[in-house]
């Protein structure tokens, strides 16, 4: 199923060439290289609808990957740039994440390779398994490992901190919504978006694909009248005609407006959480036949 999925994720991407887009940085004071104050953020689109991050210590001019399925565009960035690439995060073992990571090793024999220790075993060529809230540094940077399954059940995710701290989520939260119910339930998504409840609203939201259009269309069908909602919808429709990247939001936006997020703040039941996932899954016509897909393999697959 995961090839599957990176065979569409890939439709179109080969010729693409590289782009490159800055975050503004973050405005709190704080010590260069100490956290995200320190840290420029480049966004770099892959595949169909994929974003690899490299985050370069302004300081030291070392930088962390996370995510990089393309090698090529992650080498030339760094090229481009003249900066170091010191470490490679792994959010989850999924190929559209982690198909780069064993060509960035081959052609960096120091990289340091991380993954949650629950999808490591899954993951090309890690070195360093990470564990909740285990605190680390690469490139002289701070990071959180969040253990923050569900989507698959070692995903990781990567709080740079700092007095504007950035999250490196993945496939767990996205702008206006959050990952399949893949490898666990509604449960453990209420447990992982919880996570995130306790963190600061000025943390800027670094999620793994361009999917905030459909979430938002998907958060306006169960709300036809907020006018949040359609304001964010055509915001987010004019910077995708420009070409523009819709990320990242800050935890305050997503308290807004993602549906999933603003359910776990209000302690919804297991089977609320469950049914607004489905209605997300089945609400285009390749979302069901994804799911139909994904029901019949759930179905046939041995218990255990």
């Amino acid at each position: 199923m995961d090839a599957l999925f990176a065979w569409f994720q890939g439709l179109g991407s080969e010729a693409s060439p590289l782009q490159v887009h800055e975050v503004a940085p973050a405005t709190a004071a704080g010590a260069a290289g100490a956290g995200a104050e320190g840290a420029a953020i480049k966004m770099i689109p892959a595949l169909s609808d994929n974003y690899m991050y490299l985050i370069v210590n302004n300081a030291t001019k070392q930088a962390v990957a996370v995510d990089p399925v393309d090698s090529k565009k992650m080498l030339d960035c760094c090229t481009m740039l003249s900066v170091d690439l010191v470490a490679v995060l792994t959010t989850h073992y999924h190929s559209d994440h982690s198909g780069g990571n064993a060509a960035l090793a081959a052609a960096l024999p120091s990289l340091e390779v991380v993954a949650g220790e629950k999808d490591a075993d899954r993951t090309p060529a890690v070195t360093r398994r990470v564990a909740d809230e285990e605190r680390c540094h690469w490139a002289g940077l701070q990071f959180r490992c969040l253990a923050t399954p569900c989507h698959t059940r070692g995903h990781i995710s990567y709080l740079l901190e700092g007095q504007s701290p950035g999250l490196f989520c993945g496939d767990t939260l996205f702008v206006a919504g959050c990952g399949r119910f893949m490898e666990g339930t509604s449960a453990t998504m209420k447990a992982s978006l919880s996570k995130f409840l306790t963190l600061p609203e000025t943390t800027r939201i670094f999620c793994g694909h361009e999917y905030t259009v459909g979430n938002l269309e998907y958060a306006l069908s169960l709300e036809p009248s907020n006018t949040l909602l359609k304001e964010r919808l055509q915001e987010a429709c004019e910077k995708r005609r420009q070409q523009l990247p819709t990320i990242p939001s800050t935890l305050a936006e997503e308290l807004q407006q993602n549906p999933f997020l603003r359910a776990a703040q209000k302690g919804c039941s297991d089977e609320e959480m469950s049914q607004l996932r489905r209605g997300k899954d089945t609400f285009t016509t390749l979302g069901t036949v994804i799911t139909w897909v994904l029901d019949v393999k759930s179905f046939f697959k041995p218990d255990g």
